[in-house]
């Protein structure tokens, strides 16, 4: 119902796909090819994402793996209008097979490590449900693609304004890093990542507003992510939440809670363990768990 709680995690994995013997596409840019441009900064984004990475190649419906492999690294990765990059290791498995990065998530002195980003928003969103989530978990698919925007909006039949999209936010570490997060102050702190907009649209303010309360509630440090962005002279970004209440109109928006990590959208995506209990902690007073 409309007063229901609701909230979403997006479940993409940043990964690649078969094209043909021995060569792998960015499967994100060929489901975006018609949406995103494919700029000198996402191609080097790209392929030092994937560089000298384990990966494996596995059954969409099963999961089975169906072979292993390591990305090459040269100077020509990335050329072609795909994103092509080279493997070692996969010349047998067929075009249009997924392939994955082979992330072992390993904790190590209070930080856990991997592909985290989708798989903790998820794994949360597992753990709500578990706990009594008073309401509805929404997993969606395309958001590297910018489209999983596209799936709550034809999920929801009646205006909602209470919506919590769940994610990471990047920081940077090490020292002579000075842009706006050139530290990685918030995850070592365990704060949390709010927002009050991006620069498509402006979250719901009742919201967000509802959100920090509980933040403050439990205790945990809040990073505003556009403020600190607009300070610094640098764009706001684009979110799946700024697209969803864009393209509807505002007929559904909310809001997001976001987990600080370092080296994002890597095989080697960083938080705490002080960061993840401090999320908890805020949704565990924000739905009475």
């Amino acid at each position: 119902g409309e007063s229901a709680e609701h909230v979403s995690a997006h479940i993409d994995r940043h990964g690649l796909v078969t094209t043909a013997a021995g060569t792998l596409a960015y499967a994100a840019r060929l489901a975006a090819a018609a949406h995103r441009p494919l700029t000198p900064k996402l191609r080097a984004a790209v392929c030092h994402r994937f560089a000298t990475e384990s990966v494996y190649a596995y059954d969409a419906a099963t999961g089975a793996v169906l072979g292993e492999g390591t990305v090459e690294h040269t100077e020509h990765c990335g050329i072609g209008p795909d994103l092509a990059l080279a493997v070692a290791g996969l010349d047998d498995v067929a075009a249009g097979v997924p392939v994955a990065f082979a992330a072992p998530a390993p904790w190590t002195g209070g930080r856990f490590i991997g592909q985290l980003d989708n798989v903790l928003a998820a794994a949360i969103g597992v753990e709500l449900i578990e706990s009594g989530f008073p309401g509805s978990v929404l997993f969606t698919l395309g958001e590297e693609a910018g489209r999983s925007w596209e799936a709550l909006a034809a999920w929801f039949e009646h205006p909602v304004a209470n919506l919590l999209v769940l994610d990471t936010s990047p920081f940077h570490k090490g020292p002579f890093d000075t842009g706006p997060f050139g530290n990685a102050g918030p995850v070592d702190d365990g704060a949390v990542v709010l927002r009050h907009e991006d620069a498509g649209a402006r979250f719901d303010d009742a919201a967000t507003e509802r959100v920090a309360a509980a933040a403050t509630a439990a205790g945990a440090p809040i990073v505003w992510k556009d403020d600190v962005l607009r300070d610094a002279g640098r764009p706001l970004g684009r979110t799946e939440l700024g697209r969803l209440v864009d393209a509807t109109a505002g007929t559904v928006t909310g809001t997001t809670l976001q987990i600080p990590t370092t080296d994002y959208h890597s095989n080697h995506e960083t938080t705490s363990r002080v960061a993840i209990q401090a999320t908890m902690r805020v949704l565990a007073e924000l739905y009475g768990l």
